[in-house]
């Protein structure tokens, strides 16, 4: 069975700048999840201004975030569980961690709406990232660290990336953030379950058919 291997890289908060980058190895085969759309969190998501503007997989990566923020607890036994028990590979301290974390947390999170700014800013870097041949970095082509570029996107009061390279699943690509395996600090997890953040911005920029680079963008106001 081939592999595919992901690699993601991430900076948390606006002035803390880049933590660390973590690559998972998995087998060739989608992770099968039966689920039943939460109409509450789409209605919301397709009420806000700037979703029906996102391609399908972006509009799948917001749904699932949301998913997550509105029961970590419930994330974690219906979804995550599932997920290690298809790929047992990454059931290691990694995951144990996640499970835990999420377990703690006892009341929803705040809901990430997208944000014009944020989503032309993760839009740009996406792009400028595949022109490079598919690098991962928060540094633009031209020099701009990530706190220059959100500076330049609006005005927030925090902010913070993720950058991923790999599986065209949005749902999988946000497993694999939150386990963060070989992250010490774990980056990519504490942005998505980071109180403080209150809008996001996403991209999805396809490399070929089964690789692309997402970039996340998350803010608040």
């Amino acid at each position: 069975m081939s592999k595919k291997v992901l690699t993601f890289i991430v900076a948390f908060l606006m002035l803390n700048g880049l933590l660390g980058q973590g690559t998972i190895v998995l087998p060739d085969k989608p992770f099968n999840y039966p689920h039943s759309k939460d109409t509450a969190v789409w209605n919301t998501l397709t009420g806000s201004a700037g979703f029906q503007q996102l391609t399908l997989a972006e509009q799948e990566f917001f749904y699932w975030v949301n998913i997550l923020r509105k029961n970590p607890p419930a994330f974690e036994q219906e979804i995550i569980q599932n997920f290690l028990r298809q790929f047992p590979q990454v059931n290691a301290a990694d995951a144990r961690s996640l499970s835990k974390d999420l377990k703690a947390i006892k009341t929803s999170l705040s809901f990430l709406p997208p944000d014009q700014g944020l989503g032309a800013m993760a839009s740009a870097h996406a792009t400028d990232l595949k022109n490079r041949n598919g690098i991962i970095s928060h540094t633009s082509s031209t020099g701009k660290s990530f706190v220059q570029r959100i500076k330049e996107a609006g005005s927030y009061k925090c902010g913070a990336e993720n950058v991923f390279a790999g599986t065209n699943s949005a749902l999988e690509a946000l497993i694999l953030l939150l386990i963060d395996q070989g992250v010490p600090d774990k980056g990519h997890r504490k942005n998505l379950i980071d109180p403080n953040f209150n809008i996001m911005g996403v991209s999805f920029v396809e490399i070929n058919a089964k690789k692309l680079i997402i970039v996340q963008d998350f803010g608040c106001k």
